[in-house]
């Protein structure tokens, strides 16, 4: 039954059920998917190998980004996420010379032991930050642990996509507008209130939506970039993506 549960939800934050979403969602997110690649576009990563953290299939992950290593090991507890990965990545890699060394682990528990075997990679957490709350179910604990990654990381060269916020929305943004954001939002934005207001009204939110917890990953001086991201028509997350240099 455990095999199965993985299987089809691996943890609450991948699987089979995650897969089919965004095999049938591709076209809706590929705004946020160009606005992502813009945004990598402009990181140095000073390192030709990657540790790639919670990357599943590579949805959210541009191939021009992966192909600026030589070496990617990538961590994701999802059963299925070796496989798509390279259905959906591996040919091309594998053509460019690139090896792809995959793991089935909880990255985030065993963080500091990956980093010690790898001391010269540099790490880019894929959407996968966002999702801790749903694992651990204890928020005060997954505030602390997310706000100690940058202790942890410290001397690294590391990023991370993630989700902030996320909730029903009017559906009045359409994905054609999406590119508006990826000028106005560049910036060492923090949380406070009248930006937080300002994104969430853009895309027409209403009703509650949810606190991903993840608004002290960075620290505040980290210059980052924000993008909506239609998850579903009328179910909307704010990401926000950094990269800090050691």
């Amino acid at each position: 039954m455990g095999l199965i549960r993985d299987l089809i939800h691996a943890g609450g934050t991948g699987g089979l059920n995650w897969h089919v979403h965004a095999h049938y969602s591709k076209r809706r997110w590929q705004p946020t998917l160009q606005l992502i690649e813009q945004c990598l576009a402009q990181i140095d990563p000073k390192s030709d190998h990657l540790l790639l953290i919670g990357g599943s299939a590579g949805w959210m992950m541009p191939p021009s980004w992966l192909a600026r290593f030589k070496r990617i090991d990538a961590y994701d507890i999802d059963p299925l996420a070796p496989w798509l990965f390279d259905v959906r990545h591996g040919r091309r890699l594998k053509a460019q010379g690139i090896e792809v060394h995959h793991h089935r682990q909880d990255a985030l528990a065993t963080l500091p032991d990956i980093l010690q075997d790898h001391p010269q990679a540099c790490i880019w957490f894929d959407n996968v930050l966002g999702q801790h709350r749903y694992r651990i179910r204890d928020e005060a604990r997954v505030e602390r642990e997310l706000a100690q990654l940058k202790t942890t990381l410290k001397g690294r060269h590391w990023g991370s996509l993630h989700d902030v916020w996320s909730g029903p929305t009017d559906g009045r943004l359409l994905p054609a507008g999406l590119n508006v954001w990826s000028h106005h939002v560049t910036a060492k934005q923090g949380l406070e209130p009248a930006f937080s207001q300002k994104l969430l009204a853009s895309v027409g939110a209403k009703e509650v939506w949810q606190d991903h917890l993840t608004g002290h990953v960075f620290a505040p001086n980290t210059p980052t970039a924000w993008m909506p991201w239609a998850f579903k028509p009328n179910y909307w997350h704010w990401l926000q993506a950094g990269w800090v240099n050691a």
